[in-house]
Formats: C-alpha cells, sequence, structure tokens
C-alpha cells in the first residue's frame, strides 16, 4: 500500500467566522438564559457577593471562638447581615410614608400654581388668551393627577412585590449561611483541581475580588452618607420637605455609579420646581450640581484611588446592561459583577488582553500595577 500521510480532519464551520458565530450564539443563549432565570440568578449572585465580603469577618470571629463553637461565628455574621438589612430597609420604610402622606397633596398645589380661567377678572380678556389659560390649566390638572397615580401604582407595586422580596431576601441569608459554613471545603476541592501555581493565582484571585468589594462598599457607603448630609443641609436652607425622603435616596443610589447620583439629583430639583416655584428648583439645582462636582471630580476618585480600574464606559454600558437583564437588582449587581470579571480576566493568560480593554489604564504593565495586592 501506498504511504500516505495522515489526514487532518478539521471540523465543519470551524474557521475563524465560525468560532466568532458560535460565541455569539452562546453569548445570546447565555443573555437569554439569565433574563430567564432571574428569580433564582439574582438571589444566588447576591449571595456569593455578599459571601465574599463577609468571609474575613467569618474567619476572624472564628478564629477567636474556642473551636467546640466555632460554628457560633456563622450564626453571628448573619444577625449582623440581619442588622444592617433591617436599619435600611426601616429607613426606607420611614421614607415612603412621609413621601405617601405628601404625595396626595401635589396635585392641589399645581393646580393652585396654574393659572385659572377667568381668574383675573377681567370679562374682555381676549379669547386666546382663555383658551391657552384653560388648557394650561388642564395640563396643571392632568400633571397633578398624573403624579398621584404614579405614586399610588407604585405603592401597590411595593406591596406586591413585598412577599417575593421577603422571599428572596431568606433565600440570600440561607445562601450566604450556607456559603459561609461550606467555605473550608469548596476551597479545598478548588485547590486540589489545579496545581500548585494554579492554587496560588485562585488565591490571589479571590483575595483581590473581596479587597477591592470591601473598598468599594467602604468608599460608596461614606460617599454616600456624605452626599445625603450635604443635599440635606442645602435643601434645608430652601425648606424644603422631605429631608429624610431625599437622604434615603441619595444613599441609596449612590450605589449605581453614574446614573444614580443624577437621579438623586434631579428628584428635589424637580419637587422645588412642583410644589415651590422655578427660581427655587434652579437654585437647588445649582447647589446640587456643585456639590456633584466637588465629589464626583475630587473626593471620591481620591477616596476611590485604584480599586475601581474599570473605564467610565464600561461602568455605564454594564449599568445599561445588567439593568436590561435583571432590572433595579441590575443596577446596583453592574459594578461589582464587572469588578469581579476585571479581576478574573487578569490572572487568566489568555484573557489579559480583556481585562485590559474593561480597565481605564493604557498598558498591561499599569493594569498589573493597579491590581497588584
Amino acid at each position: 500500500m501506498e504511504n500516505r500521510p495522515p489526514r487532518k480532519f478539521a471540523m465543519p464551520g470551524m474557521s475563524r467566522t465560525g468560532v466568532w458565530l458560535t460565541g455569539a450564539i452562546f453569548a445570546i443563549l447565555a443573555i437569554w438564559l439569565l433574563r430567564t432565570a432571574a428569580i433564582v440568578a439574582v438571589p444566588v449572585t447576591f449571595a456569593v457577593l455578599i459571601a465574599l465580603m463577609l468571609a474575613p469577618l467569618d474567619q476572624k470571629i472564628k478564629r477567636a471562638l474556642p473551636r467546640w463553637i466555632g460554628w457560633l461565628a456563622h450564626f453571628l455574621v448573619i444577625l449582623f447581615l440581619i442588622a444592617i438589612i433591617c436599619l435600611l430597609f426601616g429607613a426606607l420604610y420611614f421614607a415612603a410614608l412621609q413621601a405617601l402622606q405628601v404625595l396626595p397633596s401635589i396635585s392641589d398645589e399645581i393646580n393652585a400654581l396654574m393659572p385659572q380661567a377667568g381668574s383675573d377678572g377681567n370679562s374682555e380678556t381676549a379669547p386666546l388668551a382663555e383658551d391657552l389659560r384653560a388648557v394650561w390649566g388642564n395640563a396643571g390638572g392632568m400633571i397633578g393627577g398624573w403624579i398621584v397615580d404614579r405614586a399610588t401604582t407604585v405603592a401597590e407595586a411595593a406591596a406586591t412585590m413585598t412577599g417575593a422580596f421577603l422571599s428572596a431576601l431568606i433565600v440570600i441569608l440561607f445562601i450566604v449561611l450556607l456559603a459561609l459554613a461550606e467555605a473550608p471545603c469548596w476551597a479545598a476541592k478548588a485547590r486540589d483541581l489545579v496545581d500548585e501555581n494554579g492554587r496560588s493565582a485562585l488565591d490571589k484571585a479571590t483575595g483581590s475580588i473581596t479587597l477591592r468589594l470591601h473598598r468599594f462598599l467602604l468608599v460608596r457607603t461614606f460617599v454616600g452618607m456624605l452626599t445625603a448630609g450635604l443635599y440635606v443641609g442645602w435643601l434645608a436652607i430652601f425648606g424644603i420637605d422631605l429631608l429624610v425622603v431625599w437622604a434615603v435616596l441619595t444613599f441609596i443610589l449612590t450605589y449605581i455609579p453614574s446614573l444614580g447620583s443624577v437621579i438623586s439629583g434631579a428628584l428635589p430639583v424637580l419637587y422645588a420646581f412642583l410644589v415651590v416655584d422655578p427660581a427655587t428648583a434652579f437654585w437647588i439645582g445649582v447647589g446640587i450640581f456643585a456639590i456633584e462636582q466637588l465629589l464626583g471630580n475630587l473626593v471620591d476618585p481620591l477616596l476611590q484611588g485604584q480599586q475601581i480600574v474599570l473605564a467610565p464606559t464600561v461602568i455605564l454600558v454594564s449599568l445599561m446592561f445588567w439593568s436590561w437583564v435583571w432590572g433595579i437588582a441590575g443596577a446596583f449587581l453592574a459594578t461589582p459583577i464587572m469588578l469581579c470579571m476585571l479581576v478574573i480576566f487578569h490572572r487568566i493568560e489568555a484573557l489579559r488582553g480583556v481585562a485590559l480593554l474593561l480597565s481605564n489604564q493604557e498598558n498591561l504593565e499599569e493594569l498589573d500595577a493597579a491590581l497588584a495586592d
């Protein structure tokens, strides 16, 4: 028989175009799965991120306790988490009560601000002016009615979602408890599946993610408290009410980069425009803009430093993407998820280029220095 070189079989469709097409199909399927499985994926994602942030505290408490009651550390950490959640939602509940008491009166206040037909007592007013006043007055009534309707709809939706939220919260707490209890076992399994270099990379990646999540949370919390305090002080000068509402909303929305500050600043300005007067709303807006510029361009970068190395464009696009996938929960999870992905990609040689594209650094050397522990 004739000696022939072995044939090289190539799978059809495995050209570079085919690889990219296959990757795009898998990406679309993954996005569809994430949206479809949101009821499971969102609590699990929250639980994993929370467990990563609480693991060092859990280990510290566990080392301080006698070995035979080391398991108690998990419950103490969970109680600490429950206390924070109760404090946060207690403030939200109090703010919601204040808002619901004031919102129904906004319709009447808007109607009072709107000129009514014949209100000047001049019977000789031109018909066109009378028609314009009537339209303006009707528009005011429609705006006020719309605000009340929206407030009622939001309140009803919140009441409907309460049961689902509490169920999700219980699931998150339970997963966090299990994750903390089983963390050493899972860590041992992961180390056993890789070589020595892989173990070192795994430990460094986990430590880097935990460290940056900690600092991200601490900085956002401090900036949120500072922003809320400055906003409330500025609004109090103009006698604006609902100060607790603005403080709570500002603090919570601080955890949503870029978009959160815009919403928290626009809401009190809009409220002042509707219930006070445009001039007051203008000066309130000027002050809030100045506060936001001071914090966003000086204080926040100074405190955040190199802990969040994501490019601003990536943060904004990821915020839009995860909001579309998971709604409000996705808006809060967007930056932590992208931060975790960047750290993981940076540790994988084949994906270091992707990590560089996600970062705000110009080359891999700068990215290595920024992510150095």
